[in-house]
């Protein structure tokens, strides 16, 4: 029986709504109300002894992942006569398969590649495990991309033991068609290269908006892959040959590990946008006809196929979501690197609970016709302003930002983000002979927070006042000036935190939005610096560079303590040297600056899961949010020469410069 909208899931979990239905259960969304978050809880409503036991144990294996492109699993249970439960983080978000309608059928290059690269990051770390992890139904409509343009690999599943020295059960092989390899229709076992299959024919369809050729048909010899660049010539020969070669019939023709896929891809450096315009698709030419294939070469293939399609009337082509696996003993040599082989004794595959979308899944293997979506012109690729009513990156649409280009001295200067003024026509908001530096926005974006004096862009500057004025530059005021210095502020609803420098070492402290009541929140002799608010005001996190033997960043409650009986602070970052901390406006990651390079992690993992999204451009320094958690500014002298200030997605993709001026331009700061 479904569960009702407002009934209450274990004393705890509060349900909303059902967000999908499938055979083994529906996903709802609910509410935690101890933690007062939204969950999204799955089912599986056909519970024995054996698969309530096989369910606490695998459950127990998926609820120990922890990276930023799969969804947290916080609990599990059965509730007796009724069904198994797992709640696991709810995605906000559309999915890619939604994302691809809604585009006409063609998304462009380099988002498809650098969600591509994200889920394939998930993927190594499942498959890297010590109990590797199989998802076995990577699809679009599996791929979550957040309002944060993060690609979420969703759908987990129930686990269940299953035994491959024996015969198999009834579901046991697991498939979506159209993006499943010839071993899930019963050619073989699975193993990593069944995902490298499967995110292959995802990035495929959202590239073409078609689905790659059946794998069985062309095991059979009955079809051929369409090359994706006869589908879309405006996707590069690197992208197209790289998803080409995983979309292998053969397993060992594939790659062999997820990090092999992601270096076959190009670098998102490559999709850059230079004309600080927005690429969109048209298809106003006709499309020409592809070439005919060349025929099949004759291989063992075909031979087995017809035993593939008896086995599966008789498994009923049950969809599973993920499979854990052990690892091979021997593996299969490729040209390439060893693939995995397939797995020696017992596999456990994971039932798959519906998927989060209201269409629930095709109870056979008749690919879902809205998946395919055949472009009827050739894309071409034109340069279109993007409308000033809705600015990139939400608020205003406006950075404020330090140069040094009038007479050498830092002023503020404040740029839009859709339409960059031309550099010679940016006028300073301050004039200060003594320089400012720093800019910080009030929360409703009307007030600017500045530090002066301040000669150049620095670390730490002694003897600095807080100063504040008006958007435009008017009303300038002193703020803060506490004997010693104060810099790096950072203005909530919550407070204004500053850096306080005293007897050379640097501490916490927060004032009042009007600069009173200033008190200290670091604790002792510890050296701690550059705070940055969470979106809710609880929490704050600052760089150390005391407690680690390294600069590390941390995070405090608001009132300076650790938590409930905790004397030291958690990390937010671990073997890096870390600085320039920014909170994300969802509460999720913090950005921050290692080695010149540009990394997020999700602020509660304790450090681990640190991902770069610079990749090799650098060096960069003081990235910063987006009011819609879209987008990071931040400053880059990438071509070894210039400062200047550029935006980029929260993954690192479509880097656009927004000032070219010779002059050093640095720490941004978006407008709320």
């Amino acid at each position: 029986m479904p569960l009702q909208a407002d009934s209450i899931l274990r004393d705890r979990y509060r349900i909303i709504g059902e967000l999908g239905h499938g055979g083994m259960g529906a996903v709802y969304k609910g509410h935690d109300e101890n933690l007062g978050v939204d969950v999204a809880i799955k089912e599986n409503l056909f519970v024995s002894p054996e698969s309530e036991r096989q369910f606490r144990r695998e459950a127990t294996v998926l609820a120990s992942l922890r990276h930023p492109n799969l969804p947290r699993v916080t609990d599990h249970f059965v509730v007796p006569d009724q069904g198994q439960y797992l709640v696991m983080d709810f995605i906000p978000g559309e999915d890619a398969k939604t994302m691809l309608e809604a585009h006409a059928g063609l998304l462009p290059e380099g988002e498809v590649v650098r969600w591509g690269r994200e889920i394939l990051d998930a993927l190594a770390y499942m498959h890297n495990r010590p109990q590797p992890i199989l998802h076995r139904d990577i699809k679009p409509g599996n791929i979550k991309i957040t309002p944060e343009g993060r690609a979420v690999l969703v759908d987990f599943g129930l686990a269940k033991i299953h035994d491959t020295t024996q015969s198999t059960t009834v579901g046991a092989k697991a498939y979506t068609p159209g993006f499943a390899p010839p071993e899930q229709y019963g050619l073989g076992r699975t193993d990593p290269r069944t995902d490298i299959y499967s995110l292959g024919a995802t990035l495929y369809n959202l590239l073409t908006g078609r689905m790659p050729a059946d794998s069985l048909e062309r095991a059979m010899g009955q079809k051929q892959l369409t090359p994706i660049r006869e589908l879309n010539p405006a996707v590069s020969a690197r992208t197209a040959e790289a998803i080409e070669r995983a979309l292998a019939v053969r397993p060992e023709d594939r790659y062999a590990s997820a990090a092999d896929f992601a270096a076959a891809l190009p670098p998102l450096e490559e999709f850059t946008v230079r004309a600080r315009a927005e690429a969109t698709v048209s298809q106003d030419a006709p499309r020409p006809e592809p070439a005919q294939p060349p025929a099949a070469a004759p291989n063992r293939l075909p031979l087995i196929a017809g035993l593939v399609v008896a086995a599966l009337a008789l498994t009923g082509g049950g969809l599973y979501a993920f499979g854990v696996f052990n690892p091979p003993a021997t593996p299969t040599p490729t040209s390439r690197a060893p693939a995995t082989a397939a797995p020696a004794s017992a596999t456990v595959a994971v039932a798959a609970a519906a998927t989060a979308s209201p269409t629930p899944p095709a109870p056979t293997a008749t690919p879902e016709p809205t998946a395919t979506v055949e472009p009827s012109a050739t894309p071409t690729v034109t340069l279109t302003q993007p409308p000033t009513a809705t600015p990139r990156g939400g608020g205003p649409g406006q950075v404020a930002f330090v140069s040094e280009r009038v007479g050498g001295i830092p002023q503020i200067f404040v740029v839009d983000v859709n339409s960059p003024t031309k550099d010679s026509d940016l006028q300073p908001l301050t004039t200060s002979p003594d320089g400012a530096c720093q800019p910080a926005w009030s929360p409703d974006g009307r007030k600017l927070l500045f530090i002066s004096p301040c000669r150049a862009k620095d670390d730490s500057y002694p003897n600095a006042i807080i100063y504040v004025m008006n958007a435009d530059g008017s009303d300038i005021q002193p703020l803060i000036q506490r004997v010693g210095g104060n810099f790096s502020p950072d203005w909530s609803p919550a407070g204004i935190l500053f850096t306080y420098l005293t007897n050379n070492r640097p501490q916490i402290w927060v004032a009042e939005a009007d600069g009173s009541n200033a008190r200290v929140l670091s604790r002792g002799t510890s050296a701690d610096s550059h705070p940055s608010w969470s979106p809710d005001g609880e929490r704050i996190v600052f760089r150390n560079t005391t407690r680690a033997g390294r600069p590390t960043l941390y995070w405090m409650n608001r009132d300076g303590s650790f938590g409930a009986g905790r004397s030291q602070p958690d990390q937010v970052t671990r073997d890096l040297d870390a600085a320039a901390p920014d909170w994300s406006p969802n509460g999720d990651l913090v950005a921050f600056v290692s080695g010149a390079s540009i990394y997020v992690v999700p602020w509660d993992a304790r450090g681990f899961n640190a991902q770069n999204i610079t990749g090799a451009a650098r060096p960069n320094d003081d990235p910063d949010f987006s009011p819609d958690g879209r987008w990071i500014v931040f400053e880059s002298w990438r071509d070894n020469a210039n400062h200047n200030i550029y935006i980029m997605t929260t993954s690192g993709s479509t880097v656009t410069a927004l000032t070219q001026d010779p002059a050093w331009d640095y720490q941004p700061a978006w407008r709320p």
